[in-house]
């Protein structure tokens, strides 16, 4: 839980940040240039995929020998994971003037933005080396289980370069400027997180010369079926933009990062839940058995429902409310069906990132993979057939297809097979039990905007608030056991005593 609180802090703050600079960022930079800012960091997004697994791999094997106490083995896997990284990041800087040459060359960008292109995905590819260096620390951190650290210093770093970025695009500066803005805050944020570890964990030292050949085998060995979803990830997440920019424009880009920008935040609340769980699993895995993962899977579900629901139900529902206040009416209007398919999809995917947690901690995340890679290619190819007939809405539907089936009905599959569970009593005890709450949910939030469409943040957020609390009370005797709710009120209590103590 504390985990979970610490994530969410540092994910609500991002949001926060990310809502109030979007539209200063539309506005100032302009639908095409903003088109541009989309693309690079997709670009940039695809090179994360440099990480190659690696900082997954941390958290798996640093949580385990941690809850082992083998600091031997830790520093060694340490060491290894900083000597890939190290290597894959020079790699990436000698060979990016030839990838930006080639990028610029297919979009085909006018001269006046062809040198910004250019110069960003350099100063992008720099910013990468640092991001993948900088994973074998936070994947280590994931393994300490110190999400609270991590997220202090993400909120931090975001912070500050929202704040510079404002600066810059005030007084006349561009997309250069927020582009070196982005590589000094994420160097300022490996610093940090280097000198953190370096003080909640002494007996953790980073000694590239403890990296040893079996090391880094085991690392490869687990994060090669890692990679692979990572990459379907990355094809289903990022790929969407360019197939825009090729078939319709830079400023088409701009109306569909709207709501998938929307989609996204939802995702990273859902899976800042999920997340803490992989390190639980993982000691669950080395010392308790498929049993205990079983419990906690049933239990971290219907806390992922819980959560997922009330986000994805409040956005289908006054989802365009909500742009029109944040961006304008014209983007509302714009975005409107877009939005609707992508949170139709989340609704379904969201629960499901937890199953991939248990994969990822018991490293029975082969086929998964597999998977995923195949419905992300499938994916890519819908968007390029549909986006030709449907433009925007046909790019949505096609990953809508393959994310339902996916996240839907092949997951739960794969993740009731490896715990030797039933599937029936998985969805009986979690899925059917959520279904009440959902439908007041429902009920109450159409009544709420149909009554009173909101008009600004103060009425939306009321009848968001007003809907969610008898979301949540009926949720607490339909969703939750009777150990559970008893478990809930004796938890409330002690912490009302904690407080007035205090």
């Amino acid at each position: 839980m504390k985990n979970i609180f610490s994530n969410y802090v540092g994910i609500a703050g991002a949001i926060v940040i990310a809502f109030v600079l979007s539209p200063f960022l539309v506005h100032s930079l302009g639908d095409t240039r903003y088109g541009i800012w989309s693309v690079v960091s997709a670009l940039t997004g695809y090179m994360a995929l440099l990480d190659l697994g690696v900082s997954s791999a941390m958290a798996k094997y640093v949580s385990r020998f941690k809850a082992l106490k083998d600091y031997k083995s830790l520093n060694t896997i340490m060491a290894s994971g900083f000597v890939i990284m190290i290597t894959v990041g020079v790699l990436l800087v000698s060979f990016s003037p030839l990838l930006a040459s080639g990028l610029v060359s297919f979009f085909g960008f006018e001269e006046s933005l062809a040198d910004t292109v250019h110069t960003l995905i350099l100063i992008g590819a720099l910013d990468i080396c640092i991001f993948v260096i900088t994973g074998v620390l936070v994947g280590s951190m994931y393994g300490f289980q110190r999400f609270e650290i991590i997220n202090g210093i993400n909120l931090t770093v975001s912070l500050l370069k929202a704040i510079l970025f404002y600066y810059a695009l005030t007084n006349g500066y561009g997309l250069i400027a927020m582009g070196v803005i982005s590589l000094l805050g994420n160097l300022l944020s490996g610093v940090v997180m280097y000198l953190a570890m370096r003080r909640v964990e002494p007996e953790v030292k980073i000694d590239l010369t403890k990296a040893e050949r079996p090391a880094v085998k085991s690392i490869f060995h687990f994060s090669k079926f890692t990679f692979l979803s990572m990459v379907a990830m990355q094809l289903v997440y990022y790929s969407d933009a360019f197939v825009i920019g090729f078939f319709m424009s830079a400023a088409a880009i701009t109306y569909y990062t709207i709501p998938w920008s929307l989609s996204e935040y939802t995702n990273k609340l859902i899976l800042a839940i999920a997340q803490t769980f992989v390190p639980v699993f993982s000691e669950q895995d080395a010392t308790q058995g498929d049993k205990a993962i079983y419990q906690t899977y049933v239990t971290g579900t219907k806390f992922m429902l819980l959560i997922s629901n009330l986000l994805c139900m409040g956005v289908l529902v006054v989802g365009d409310y909500f742009i029109s206040i944040w961006m304008g009416p014209h983007y509302a209007v714009q975005c409107s069906a877009v939005l609707a398919i992508m949170f139709f999809t989340q609704l379904v995917k969201g629960p499901q990132l937890l199953s991939y947690s248990i994969l990822l901690a018991t490293s029975r995340h082969n086929i998964f993979s597999f998977y995923n890679f195949g419905f992300s290619l499938l994916n890519l190819a819908l968007s390029i057939v549909l986006i030709q007939r449907y433009e925007l809405v046909g790019v949505a539907i096609g990953t809508a297809i393959t994310q339902i089936l996916f996240y839907g009905l092949i997951t739960p599959i794969l993740t009731s097979r490896v715990l030797g569970s039933s599937l029936w009593d998985y969805f009986r005890d979690t899925y059917v039990r959520c279904i009440p709450s959902t439908i007041v949910l429902l009920f109450m939030l159409k009544v709420l905007s149909d009554r009173n469409a909101p008009d600004g943040y103060l009425m939306l957020l009321g009848q968001a608030l007003i809907a969610a609390v008898f979301y949540v009370t009926v949720a607490f005797f339909t969703l939750l056991t009777s150990s559970e709710r008893q478990y809930v009120m004796t938890g409330g209590r002690s912490a009302i005593t904690r407080f007035r103590s205090a």
